[in-house]
């Protein structure tokens, strides 16, 4: 099997400076992985990193079986997608616009969309129950809606691997559980996704494996059901956690009171 993405002993920074170190990781085809740590543990730029937005400062990255400095990015741009934290978009740009950019690596020499692209990009709306946004100006929309456009612009580059940083931020529950769970979706028709999440509790709820990062490095890698734990995460972020179940099964995590 060839994997999407491998690693071996990478480390990321900005400049010779390493925020993260070794990072050896092996997501297959179908896994829906989660990366957890607080603030400044290098979620982002290992994402960006794995990309080949920023240079490596140590360590390998291969990508579907191919180092990372092997691929052309038109190529890879054709494989693999992200949704990234943030997005200016020009204020003239309508939703169906944004998502159709999704289709540019798959467009000919002229760059001019056809009729199987809209239909892709209208269905990556329709599977968001964003449709209604097709048609509307993105400078004009909230946080949250942009948010899902970037996400269904994504899903219509139509990838075998797929990057997500913070894909949850500014969503309300109920969108965020139906992002995670179109997601899951995906993986189980074989999509590889990796996404950074701040909540543990939508990692245990719909991820796979985890990642969890802390103070530059590793603190533990796994299946989900396996590494998340009230201790485990504490350690992680530094605080006192209660875990409850629910009659399901699922996990649920929560600050202690300090009362």
């Amino acid at each position: 099997m060839i994997l999407a993405l491998e690693t071996e002993g990478l480390s990321v920074g900005h400049g010779a400076s390493p925020v993260l170190s070794g990072v050896s990781l092996r997501v297959a085809p179908g896994e829906l992985w989660a990366v957890l740590g607080p603030n400044g543990s290098g979620k982002s730029t290992l994402l960006r990193t794995v990309l080949g937005l920023l240079p490596p400062l140590a360590g390998t990255v291969s990508l579907l079986g191919t180092e990372l400095d092997g691929w052309r990015r038109p190529t890879l741009a054709r494989r693999v997608a992200w949704v990234p934290q943030t997005f200016d978009a020009d204020g003239g740009f309508t939703g169906l616009e944004l998502v159709l950019m999704g289709r540019t690596p798959h467009q000919g020499g002229w760059g001019l969309p056809g009729p199987r692209d809209l239909a892709v990009a209208r269905s990556a709306l329709a599977e968001l129950g964003i449709a209604h946004l097709a048609a509307r100006v993105v400078s004009r929309l909230s946080g949250g809606e942009r948010r899902l456009l970037l996400v269904a612009r994504a899903l219509a580059q139509e990838p075998e691997l797929l990057l997500l940083d913070e894909p949850t931020a500014f969503l309300d529950l109920q969108h965020q559980a139906a992002v995670l769970e179109r997601m899951r979706a995906r993986s189980r028709d074989g999509l590889a996704c990796i996404a950074v999440l701040h909540d543990p509790n939508l990692a245990a709820a719909f991820a796979d494996q985890v990642l969890l990062l802390r103070d530059g490095r590793v603190l533990g890698q796994g299946p989900s059901s396996e590494l998340l734990d009230a201790d485990r995460l504490g350690r992680l972020y530094g605080v006192g956690l209660a875990e409850a179940r629910t009659e399901d099964g699922h996990r649920l995590f929560a600050p202690r009171s300090a009362r």
